[in-house]
């Protein structure tokens, strides 16, 4: 697993786990305290995926590790929406997605 996907995704969290959203009864709103609940199945495939991959780095096991990453990277995006987030904390989460995409990018697979 590359070191640096990783911090990459742990500043992402970090950043994500210091603000908060009012959901104002909007259901349609991705703005929950609960995101890591929501993102569950997300979670979940990235680490299964790391794992097949540290245990065997093939390009099969490599290229889903990727795609779980992108598709856990794409669910989260939408909770960047949230009205409360702001100025310093909206340009922290948009710089932790953006380098997360670009880790996921600079992969490479054999």
């Amino acid at each position: 697993m590359s070191k640096k996907i990783f911090i990459s995704l742990f500043v992402l969290v970090a950043v994500f786990s210091f603000w908060t959203c009012n959901d104002d009864n909007n259901n349609d709103s991705p703005c929950s305290v609960a995101w890591a609940t929501e993102l569950s199945n997300e979670i979940t495939a990235v680490s299964a995926a790391a794992q097949a991959y540290a245990t065997n780095p093939t390009s099969a096991t490599c290229n889903s590790y990727k795609q779980a990453m992108q598709d856990y990277l794409d669910a989260l995006e939408p909770y960047g929406n949230c009205a409360t987030l702001t100025g310093q904390d909206r340009t922290e989460w948009q710089n932790a997605l953006d380098d997360t995409q670009a880790s996921i990018d600079a992969l490479v697979c054999p």
